[in-house]
């Protein structure tokens, strides 16, 4: 079953990849080419688990009724029996349906969305000019196709299972409590409104530090890699310790902007 779903994604097209757009929404949008289907259908399967997880509070507040009246040497109605077996099948189905969703996240897009990312780029990388190689460091280029692909599949999956599921969650939490009073809704409300206020300040400020740190990442792969690539030449002229300084600069760049990248996650 999971081979099957396995194969689902093909991770090497045929088809030759069209230059990517400008803008980072148009590129995004560009890369869920071939993935989009099963994008939605995880958007629809995390909505789903994120509303079962939300009426799961309501189910146990009717387990808890029905307990408290057995104990107290009651007879449960019929209705309150048809509730048990409802619950019984809910919880049954939801099995499936966490099961379902995982294996689209996993088996369908965790591998083969990233490879067929890098497979496109690369084959764009390829019809780059001479010139355009010589300019670059291979092991910087090589970075930027590998950590794109990834950064790729984890925007999408962040903002389908998170910001989708999130969202699902807390409208169905804010109606379940506000059937029983609207007052039980303002926590909630008040929680949103901080938090929204907390990622409008960090959100902006986080990414202009990650473009950043990708940038030295990049940079100290691609020196580190073409020392390897050309150490030939690094032996001949004895170039070893200044070689080690030159990556070891890029290093002190990347651990600059790691350390605020993590005061800001801390904060």
């Amino acid at each position: 079953m999971l081979r099957w779903f396995e194969s689902f994604l093909n991770p090497f097209p045929p088809d030759e990849a069209p230059h990517p757009p400008k803008g980072l929404l148009p590129f995004l949008w560009a890369c869920t080419h071939g993935s989009r289907r099963y994008l939605a259908l995880l958007a629809v399967f995390s909505a789903s688990v994120s509303i079962y997880e939300a009426w799961l509070f309501a189910f146990l507040g009717q387990v808890v009724d029905l307990l408290s009246a057995w104990q107290a040497g009651q007879q449960a109605a019929v209705q309150e029996q048809r509730a048990l077996w409802t619950i019984g099948l809910v919880l049954l189905a939801s099995v499936v349906l966490v099961a379902v969703r995982t294996m689209i996240q996993h088996q369908v897009l965790a591998i083969n969305l990233p490879l067929r990312l890098r497979w496109d780029f690369h084959r764009l990388m390829l019809r780059q000019s001479l010139a355009f190689f010589s300019d670059e460091f291979a092991g910087r280029v090589t970075t930027k196709v590998m950590q794109t692909a990834l950064a790729v599949r984890e925007v999408l999956l962040t903002f389908v299972e998170i910001v989708l599921g999130i969202g699902v969650y807390f409208v169905t939490i804010i109606a379940l409590a506000g059937g029983f009073d609207t007052r039980l809704t303002l926590p909630f409300l008040g929680w949103i409104v901080l938090y929204g206020l907390a990622m409008r300040y960090f959100v902006p400020r986080l990414g202009k530090v990650g473009q950043e740190q990708a940038h030295a990442r990049s940079s100290m792969t691609g020196r580190i890699t073409d020392a390897y690539s050309n150490i030939t030449t690094v032996k001949l002229f004895s170039h070893t310790r200044r070689e080690a300084q030159f990556a070891r600069a890029a290093m002190e760049d990347f651990k600059e902007t790691g350390f605020r990248q993590m005061r800001l996650v801390s904060q």
